[in-house]
């Protein structure tokens, strides 16, 4: 934290100290997004939540939502270089447009014109919050004159870093209470897919058809509140 000053490390850490008390997904995604604005000056922040199984997306911005916005986002992730950037990093973290995308090609781009420019904010930091086969959720915020300084993207990482740690510890506590709810069969599944088993093995293993093992995995998938099987697992192993 070497950039930021010391006003900015009392205001990063106590909006760290908010982040304590939040107990669901909901309850996060609905208050970072303030959070964020509060961190750094900037016109628009939000958090999008993507099912990258279904292209399905949904988002809280604020100072007010963006409904119509949604739809027009792209569902490939390389036609959106930052976040596609974010993703393919070893680690989760934070960028800035212009760390990723030259001035000129950005100010040429579709997705400035016909996204950012209607946000009012061509400039943009975004984190990564969560990543596994199926659901992507990233943070942002925007603004319009001038693009965020080294110390306000490293005020924002640092942010992010917690924030991922609650959403970590919120899904864990979620996972555990979901196995719960799950049937004796619905687990005896999970069981036979550990360790990378293909469905048609755990079909066999199991004597039942390929179909009725995937029909458990949706099921399963809707009651733990994910939409891949290794984030499943990993809510069933936490």
């Amino acid at each position: 934290m070497e950039r930021v000053g010391p006003a900015q490390l009392r205001a990063l850490l106590d909006e760290v100290a908010l982040l304590a008390p939040v107990t669901t997904l909901a309850g996060l995604r609905g208050q970072v997004p303030d959070q964020l604005m509060r961190l750094v000056r900037s016109e628009r922040a939000g958090w999008v939540t993507m099912n990258r199984l279904t292209g399905v997306m949904s988002g809280n911005h604020v100072p007010e939502m963006l409904p119509h916005l949604i739809p027009l986002m792209p569902r490939d992730l390389g036609d959106v270089p930052m976040v596609a950037e974010l993703v393919a990093a070893a680690t989760a973290g934070s960028l800035r447009i212009s760390d990723v995308v030259p001035a000129d090609e950005w100010k040429r781009s579709r997705l400035r014109r016909e996204i950012y420019e209607p946000l009012g904010g061509q400039f943009q930091i975004g984190s990564l919050i969560a990543s596994d086969e199926g659901l992507l959720e990233t943070v942002a915020v925007f603004r319009n004159d001038s693009d965020f300084s080294d110390a306000e993207l490293e005020t924002i990482e640092a942010f992010a870093r917690h924030v991922r740690l609650v959403a970590a510890r919120i899904r864990r506590a979620e996972g555990r209470a979901a196995e719960h709810s799950l049937t004796a069969r619905q687990r005896q599944v999970l069981a036979a897919l550990e360790g990378g088993a293909t469905v048609r093995r755990a079909a066999w293993e199991l004597g039942v058809s390929e179909k009725t093992v995937e029909n458990h995995l949706q099921a399963i998938y809707r009651r733990l509140g994910v939409t891949s099987r290794a984030a499943a697992l990993l809510a069933v192993r936490s």
